[in-house]
């Protein structure tokens, strides 16, 4: 009965596109017109699709298991820990995928004899690639190219029917040759992998872009962080990809479901896309893009930039030093409020961390994370003894930060005789604080009115935010959970606790192998409910498999 109201929630979108095509005049459309605000007129504008602008740059189909075979191959020399937990991670994504082929073929060939096994679990494992580039608008305003890859089953011909679609936002990233659309990249990036999964096991149509700063746009600055624009631009993305898709298919994906989600820096994209969502789900241009967002899944994040670098400051010490980096930038040069106060990322690192390169490498995309925190290490080569770096690449904090601005954010002492610099710190602060989740925000269950071409219908749709969050990540603190869940109160949605001992890598594997794929089905089935989901004690046990 639930999966039925889901479909004609579903329907009663569509039909509002095709009330307001078929009527020629309403008076209730005229003035919703004339009262709409500039901003809604220029969200209206903006969001609206332009086939004419779509370009396919790429286009080809793939089998899923020889992607991962690639993977096993580069990884079959692992040495360390985590190489070593990466190839169990492959492994076991390589056969729970075999599994799920055989399985489902068997099923196939039970309810229609004629067919053979061995095709339909060859055209299981085979999905469709696309990538495509469009006009976005960057951070500074600008118009530019911008780019997102397509995911889909091709498997229509054993009538396995994809209703829903899932918005991914992938996790950190600073060298572009690991943004999602690059299938050259290991034979595809992570996120296309996972992407790739989900569209088989699940049967999603997956829509994933290249962040800003990546991929067609490159040249422009990431913008780290920045939540607003962060959530527009992502919300754009949908929008192409998806029309773009049942344009060149068909209806096939008809229902318009979406479910957005993503680990790390891609749980804060998908928490504030799911907001900005709600905020704005009133306004026209929800109906005539026809979709509904169920939810939000998102695995530690830094919903909460400001209490990230609080946590920074008060355990003085950084386990991914490039974190503060690329949290600084972000917000310094994209921005619109640090544009305006002049704030730079000199005005708040020590000299050495600012002489040492590492904002270089991340403007230069060239690196990995930890290729960009390696810029510190060099450093410390011809100047010995700068920084203090662990064998595992962590430092203390206070050597990051200038003195002024490790104390102003680890306990609010404001610098004496510099009332220059507290004003930058103060801006500082407040540009963290406004790009946190719960900044002038709780979350609340929807009521949309809908055109139905003859009348207006209200519909009322929950909020579904779920969040995986380990207590003891050193990169993305529990405390952006603490933070989150104590600014909406009783407005709080669901939270998944009690996965103590794990830090972000962990946590990393924990999402995509055990939580995930419930987390989105049950937004997706109608069985979400506020609270603690039951599968939490399978992810200790999935993460031990993985270190033996």
């Amino acid at each position: 009965m639930k999966r039925q109201m889901k479909w004609y929630v579903c329907c009663l979108f569509l039909m509002a596109v095709l009330g307001g095509l078929f009527t020629t005049s309403c008076s209730d459309d005229d003035e919703e017109t004339q009262n709409i605000t500039p901003e809604e007129a220029e969200r209206n504008a903006y969001f609206k699709y332009d086939a004419a602008d779509v370009e396919v740059v790429e286009k080809t189909t793939f089998n899923v298991l020889d992607e991962i075979e690639k993977r096993i191959a580069n990884s079959s020399d692992a040495n360390s820990d985590e190489e070593k937990s990466m190839l169990a991670f492959y492994k076991k994504k390589y056969d729970d995928l075999q599994a799920f082929a055989e399985q489902t073929a068997d099923s196939i060939v039970a309810t229609n004899p004629g067919n053979s096994k061995v095709a339909i679990t060859g055209q299981l494992l085979e999905m469709g690639r696309v990538t495509l580039n469009y006009t976005d608008k960057g951070a500074d305003g600008k118009y530019k190219r911008m780019s997102l890859l397509v995911v889909y089953p091709t498997r229509f011909f054993v009538n396995i029917d994809a209703k829903n679609i899932i918005l991914g936002c992938h996790y950190t990233i600073t060298s572009d040759h690991e943004r999602p659309t690059n299938t050259g990249f290991q034979g595809m990036s992570d996120a296309c992998l996972l992407g790739a999964e989900w569209a088989t096991t699940s049967n999603y149509l997956v829509i994933m872009p290249d962040y800003e700063g990546y991929g067609a746009s490159k040249d422009a600055t990431h913008p780290y962080l920045n939540r607003e624009v962060q959530a527009r631009q992502t919300l754009k993305a949908l929008i192409v990809g998806m029309n773009w898709f049942t344009g060149s298919h068909g209806e096939e994906f008809a229902s318009r479901n979406v479910v957005v989600e993503g680990f790390s820096q891609g749980g804060a994209v998908a928490a504030a896309t799911y907001r900005y969502w709600l905020e704005h789900s009133k306004e026209k241009w929800i109906e005539t893009a026809s979709f509904h967002i169920a939810g939000a899944v998102c695995g530690d994040g830094p919903y909460d930039p400001l209490a990230t670098l609080q946590f920074y400051c008060k355990e003085n010490w950084l386990s991914m030093p490039v974190a503060p980096a690329l949290m600084l930038k972000g917000l310094c040069d994209t921005d619109e409020y640090a544009i305006k106060a002049g704030l730079k990322v000199d005005d708040f690192v020590s000299d050495a961390f600012y002489k040492s390169g590492i904002f270089d490498r991340i403007a230069s995309k060239l690196y990995t994370t930890d290729g960009c925190s390696g810029a510190l290490k060099d450093y410390n080569k011809d100047h010995p003894g700068t920084f203090t770096i662990n064998a595992d690449g962590s430092l203390p904090t206070d050597q990051v930060l200038n003195k002024e601005t490790y104390q102003y954010f680890r306990n609010g002492t404001e610098p004496a005789n510099n009332p220059e610099l507290l004003k930058k710190l103060k801006a500082l602060r407040f540009c963290l604080e406004k790009n946190s989740l719960a900044y002038n925000f709780k979350p609340q269950d929807l009521k949309i009115k809908v055109n139905m071409g003859y009348t207006n219908m209200t519909l009322s749709l929950p909020c579904q935010f779920s969040f995986l969050h380990g207590k003891y990540d050193t990169v993305v603190p529990y405390d952006n959970l603490s933070s989150i869940n104590n600014k909406w109160g009783e407005n709080k949605a669901k939270y998944i606790r009690g996965i103590n001992y794990y830090d972000h890598g962990d946590m990393g594997k924990a999402f995509f192998l055990v939580a995930h794929d419930e987390m989105v089905e049950e937004m997706l089935n109608g069985s979400w409910k506020p609270g603690t989901s039951t599968f939490e004690t399978d992810i200790p046990r999935i993460i031990n498999d993985l270190k033996d």
